[in-house]
């Protein structure tokens, strides 16, 4: 089946030999995304040496070698800089985490494995963390995500993964969806989250774990 193409259209794009150049659009995503990586990388950086509230756009920008109009057709504030990094970060600890996470036997320890993975990463980066959920809460109160420049990675789907192993096995009910179940999972972590951002004298770790007795207290099936 072939399709008719206007001569405006990219796919009618012709190289000097005549054939059709399917490489631009790949090629402008590519440099899109070093782009997104060097302003992230660079930002992260400045962020590292000067703490997360004391680095402005205007340095970022100067600091990366661009135009201030380049960094925000990019990025619309360093919130979004930060976003980018903390899920490229998560992305890149989940994928770690893996085959460590493969020998936990039971959906209880494999969820409290990836709590107490999270715990060690929020005590490290609470500046960070506190930014973060302000921009993801100010994207979820706006009904969309500010910017398309973050990796879409939500440790929801990871809760969901999880959850629905432990259906499969036996150990969680199936009277609820696992996406049902892992909102409300995540809704505890949140929970436990925020007590301790608002009360940093508690103890992360165990915070999480009260949270994943309460959820299991209340999803875990009948005899399991």
């Amino acid at each position: 089946m072939t399709r008719n193409v206007t001569p405006t259209d990219p796919a009618s794009r012709r190289s000097a030999d005549g054939k059709q150049d399917e490489r631009a659009p790949g090629l402008r995503e590519r440099k899109r995304a070093r782009m997104l990586d060097h302003l992230t990388d660079t930002a992260t950086r400045l962020f590292a040496t000067h703490g997360y509230a004391g680095v402005t756009m205007e340095q970022i920008a100067a600091e990366a070698d661009v135009a201030k109009r380049t960094l925000y057709n990019h990025f619309p504030a360093k919130d979004a800089l930060l976003a980018r990094w903390v899920e490229q970060s998560l992305r890149r600890d989940l994928a770690d985490l893996g085959p460590q996470l493969a020998r936990r036997r039971s959906a209880a320890a494999r969820l409290r494995f990836i709590l107490d993975a999270s715990a060690r990463w929020c005590e490290a980066h609470p500046e960070h963390l506190l930014a973060y959920l302000r921009f993801r809460f100010g994207a979820f109160g706006a009904g969309e995500r500010p910017d398309q420049t973050v990796t879409g990675i939500d440790i929801v789907d990871t809760w969901r993964a999880l959850i629905e192993q432990g259906r499969h096995s036996g150990e969680l009910r199936t009277d609820s969806s696992a996406d049902q179940l892992a909102i409300w999972f995540h809704h505890l972590y949140l929970a436990a989250l925020l007590r301790w951002l608002m009360n940093p004298r508690l103890a992360l770790k165990a915070e999480f774990a009260s949270a994943c007795r309460l959820f299991f207290d209340g999803a875990r099936a009948t005899g399991g």
